[in-house]
């Protein structure tokens, strides 16, 4: 089991480096850094509050939603981080492509891929026919972080799969 743990976390680093080095060039060091914002708290907050407030019909029912995937997911993955307290990768890991850090220190899972989760899948459940580009967006999101030197690719599946199960709970709950 041992093993099998440290397999794990060796292509857990192997996948880190895959994205943060080979993928490395000018345009995606200016891009990527944009697109992560997507994820953080100001973009999501923002555009949830919009939804909600002004929005009309579907899109305010969906801002609702989206309202429950964010703060509910949001609770677990400070829960987790906090349980976890895996440090980031630019932390543990040498040369490590590093852009913006953080103010958070612990990495597991990632809130960004979590919350971009959450509300592209809202959206893609209830406007199916932009549910492609809302799911690629978000995946952008998600390698945007090990890019940036600051998640492992578990970290992102994860916060993923958090945002994608409470994305469908919400969307059932209203």
């Amino acid at each position: 089991m041992k093993r099998l743990l440290q397999r794990i976390i060796n292509r857990d680093i192997q996948l880190f480096y895959l994205f943060n080095h080979k993928l490395k060039c000018r345009l995606l060091d200016l891009i990527m850094p944009q697109i992560t914002h997507l994820g953080g708290v100001v973009f999501t907050c923002s555009l949830t509050i919009l939804l909600v407030v002004f929005g009309q019909g579907r899109l305010k029912e969906t801002g609702w939603q989206v309202l429950i995937a964010l703060v509910s997911s949001g609770a677990v993955v400070q829960i987790i981080k906090t349980i976890v307290a895996r440090s980031r990768p630019y932390k543990v890991l040498k040369e490590v492509n590093i852009i913006n850090p953080p103010f958070c220190m612990r990495s597991f899972p990632s809130g960004h891929t979590t919350a971009i989760f959450s509300i592209a899948i809202v959206f893609g459940i209830n406007f199916p026919s932009l549910s492609l580009v809302f799911r690629m967006i978000a995946g952008l999101v998600g390698v945007s972080r090990a890019y940036i030197g600051v998640h492992y690719p578990s970290d992102i599946l994860t916060g993923a799969l958090i945002g994608i199960c409470f994305s469908n709970l919400a969307h059932g709950l209203i």
